[in-house]
């Protein structure tokens, strides 16, 4: 498959190396959609999610279209991710306070992390899905919270973290489900949609 190209509708670095470890070569195009300006009011994770991929996904195709070109001929990948946590939706930071919130709001914990995906692919419908995964922080101190949302590495990440990062700094974290899905970009799930049959 070291052949085959994918548009991603993203910017994040964690996607773009997650499609490329699965041996895609992938086009970043940035979609211009503020997640901030708009609001889940009443949908569920798994519909937030998607919705949110689908319009990326949709931006970035009418930029490819009507430049013409090869990428025509690519599909396009974008996928969103939150946390939902007592029933609320918790997307990336404002700012560092808000991270900060997050994190000590997760603490101690179990939350789900959801993933929502869309492909569109030449010639064929949108295709969706959403899937999540289950991940459990343990008891963070406040100082190891404070030290990392001064580091700015929260910035971009749903509910304020990165998995790998912060397992490797030594916090206490475990999940279930694929790690992929956390990172943003679930690897299974895509792999269905990409599908030239009805997934």
């Amino acid at each position: 498959m070291s052949d085959r190209w994918i548009v991603l509708a993203s910017r994040s670095p964690r996607r773009r190396s997650l499609l490329e470890g699965a041996g895609w070569r992938v086009d970043v195009r940035v979609p211009v959609i503020d997640d901030g300006d708009l609001e889940p009011q009443h949908t569920t994770a798994s519909e937030w999610t998607t919705a949110l991929a689908w319009l990326k996904a949709r931006a970035v195709r009418d930029v490819v279209l009507a430049e013409g070109g090869e990428l025509t001929e690519w599909p396009i990948v974008a996928g969103d991710t939150v946390c939902e946590h007592h029933g609320e939706l918790l997307g990336q930071p404002a700012d560092a306070a808000a991270a900060a919130h997050m994190i000590r709001g997760l603490r101690s914990a179990a939350h789900r992390v959801w993933t929502g995906l869309c492909v569109l692919r030449p010639g064929q419908e949108r295709r969706i899905g959403a899937i999540h995964a289950v991940v459990t922080l343990g008891d963070v101190s406040d100082a190891e919270i404070d030290q990392y949302v001064g580091s700015g590495a929260w910035k971009g990440k749903a509910g304020g973290y990165n998995l790998s990062d912060r397992i490797e700094a030594g916090w206490p974290i475990r999940y279930s489900g694929e790690s992929s899905t956390i990172m943003g970009m679930p690897m299974p799930l895509l792999e269905r949609l990409m599908k030239d049959d009805r997934p």
